[in-house]
């Protein structure tokens, strides 16, 4: 049992991290994965995946590899043929590319009711950001919202693309429980996994009160919905919560809770084998932008009037752009600290490169995105007093999976799962059922 995917044809039409490693998870498992390659060697290129070409390659264990051109007709035909047999589609790329060539979930749903579709995408398949956005932007803007900054003001290295592989996760656990459905009822599903929705989901886990009180000053929560139990005062129970973080260390210098200033020391902005998303400081304060693939890196070395980089072998390639990252700091901060960054912001938009402003986990909560998804919601703890929580992300067919059941109190529900227990016995054996009350 040590491939109990065996059987399940996956075809994945992926570019970056998020959908191969959603492929991989599902092709470790023990599916038949089949990556849609371009006909070109896109590994010995300046790779603008995320993680760098080994990791990329690591990425694709345990596929198989075709190379189709979605641009030509034989290609189209081919790329139908193969989603014909499949139990799973993957895909991961700029919008509208597959409905284009006539893959979309609302096209092969038609003549294959079984299927599972799975798109990953920045912020989902709608709402205000879905239809102009850019790839990489949330997997720095939600990374730094999730973890803020350390409480001494310095920003998070970025050593692993958090938002890509969160998406990921929860795209192969979303397509696994997706085809035991399908396996019952013969009815697949189109899901929906945002990047943003995601790492939001993932620092929910480490949020708490704090988490509550960011949603609440990010105005998403009304102050009022903030109830406290009968008899018990506000100060008192933030001084309980306060104690009771101090004791576990949790609560010290929480990333989550504050809005803390957009700075750091030398030495933290970058991290890992590649430098996909370093920030740089401008006149007054920091940004983070997409230097990895070559398009990107020849804009903004036109954008900064240095064109003569382009011939330095330091900065060549993103592998080479990484191992000379502090020099690449250097010269690139040499120009943006001569104005603020909402320049350079605007600037980057213009000519196609995806940047972001560092952002803080109440300033996500507060993006129209958060809101348009429903992602915040409240929940009533044991004590009765209310908080609010990050809900799955994940959309099955448009729609958000429900939350059926408030978190209990130790116990909550014995009664009723033995008296369950109990009525399961009495069925199989009616004349010998015995009861525990």
């Amino acid at each position: 049992m040590n491939a109990p995917l065996t059987g399940i044809r996956v075809i994945e039409f992926c570019r970056g991290a998020a959908g191969a490693y959603c492929g991989m998870l599902l092709a470790d498992m023990g599916a038949d994965v089949i990556m849609v390659d371009e006909p070109v060697d896109e590994l010995s290129s300046d790779s603008q995946n995320p993680l760098g070409e080994t990791a990329q390659l690591g990425l694709r264990r345990n596929k198989r590899s075709v190379a189709l051109d979605l641009l030509t007709l034989e290609g189209r035909s081919l790329a139908h043929t193969l989603v014909r047999g499949a139990d799973v589609v993957i895909e991961c790329l700029p919008p509208g590319t597959l409905s284009r060539a006539g893959l979309a979930y609302d096209a092969l749903s038609g003549v294959q009711p079984h299927l599972v579709y799975v798109s990953i995408s920045a912020f989902g398949q709608d709402g205000p950001r879905s239809a102009a956005q850019q790839g990489g932007v949330p997997a720095l803007e939600a990374l730094r919202g999730m973890l803020g900054a350390a409480s001494h003001g310095a920003e998070p290295p970025r050593d692993l693309p958090v938002a890509d592989l969160a998406a990921g996760l929860y795209a192969a656990f979303s397509v696994s429980a997706a085809l035991v459905a399908a396996k019952q009822q013969g009815i697949g599903v189109h899901i929906d996994v945002p990047m943003l929705g995601a790492t939001l989901a993932i620092a929910a886990l480490r949020a708490g009160d704090a988490g509550a009180e960011a949603a609440q000053r990010a105005g998403l929560v009304p102050a009022a919905a903030m109830v406290q139990p009968v008899g018990e005062s506000v100060p008192s129970m933030t001084r309980q919560r306060q104690a009771l973080a101090d004791a576990s260390g949790l609560g010290k210098g929480s990333p989550l809770a504050d809005d803390v200033a957009d700075s750091g020391p030398d030495g933290k902005r970058f991290g890992g084998p590649v430098a996909p998303w370093p920030t740089f400081r401008a006149r007054d304060g920091y940004f983070g932008m997409d230097l990895d693939g070559p398009a990107h890196w020849q804009a903004i070395c036109a954008l900064v009037h240095r064109v003569d980089l382009l011939d330095d072998s330091r900065f060549g390639n993103a592998r080479e752009r990484a191992r000379h990252q502090a020099a690449l700091r250097d010269v690139l901060e040499a120009v943006f600290v001569l104005e603020d960054r909402g320049v350079w912001l605007a600037r980057l938009v213009a000519v196609g490169v995806p940047c972001t402003a560092i952002s803080t986990y109440s300033r996500v909560l507060a993006d129209p995105q958060v809101a348009h998804m429903g992602w915040v919601r409240p929940m009533v703890l044991p004590s009765g007093e209310t908080t609010h929580t990050i809900v799955s992300p994940v959309r099955l067919n448009g729609q958000s999976p429900v939350t059926r059941i408030d978190p209990p109190a130790p116990g909550a529900h014995t009664g009723d799962i033995l008296a369950e227990l109990d009525a399961v016995e009495a069925e199989n054996t009616p004349t010998q059922g015995t009861s525990r009350t």
